[in-house]
């Protein structure tokens, strides 16, 4: 759907100034893009405000979308997918309670995994060259640990859930941390 959607504004874009506009295929992978975090975004925030969790929530998209930006992970093969898994986890993970210990654990998890596997990604590979991977795990890093400071049971589980979408068995088609670096 939102492909569909995107590929319709993106040919009505270029009908309406074919000289001055990208390619369709360019103008729809970013409206794909634009359309899909959006409508997480705003639907995630919508059900979390129904539920007294909105602010939560927020830190749950800020933290994980932060960290993704440098460490890479997992990506879903359609929009939709990533949209509506995206929507159920900024909205359940604020429900989740952990005690002071449980987020210490569960935080030193996430730090050993993104010490491991960041970054990752095709994302990180068409932006970043190889010599940038020090300098985005050290990055990837330094966000965990703040957490140790916030100390926001739900960033840390939003950090633990980024960090396990680096882990290779997860991966479709074999792209392993290394064809990545």
């Amino acid at each position: 759907m939102i492909e569909r959607m995107a590929l319709y504004i993106a040919k009505s874009i270029k009908r309406a100034n074919p000289e001055q506009t990208a390619s369709v295929e360019v103008m729809q992978y970013s409206l794909i893009a634009i359309i899909g975090t959006g409508s997480a975004i705003f639907l995630s925030i919508l059900f979390a405000a129904f539920l007294g969790t909105a602010a939560q929530t927020i830190s749950v998209l800020v933290s994980f979308m932060t960290l993704r930006a440098f460490s890479g992970g997992f990506h879903f093969e359609s929009a939709e997918k990533c949209a509506l898994v995206s929507i159920l986890g900024a909205v359940v993970i604020p429900l989740i309670p952990l005690s002071d210990t449980t987020t210490d654990i569960l935080l030193t998890v996430a730090l050993v995994l993104i010490l491991l596997l960041a970054p990752k990604g095709k994302n990180q590979s068409r932006i970043f060259s190889r010599k940038h991977y020090p300098l985005l795990k050290l990055i990837s890093l330094v966000i965990v640990t703040t957490n140790y400071w916030i100390g926001l049971p739900e960033v840390t589980i939003s950090f633990l859930v980024q960090a396990l979408s680096l882990l290779p068995l997860i991966w479709k088609g074999g792209e392993t941390n290394e064809e990545t670096r």
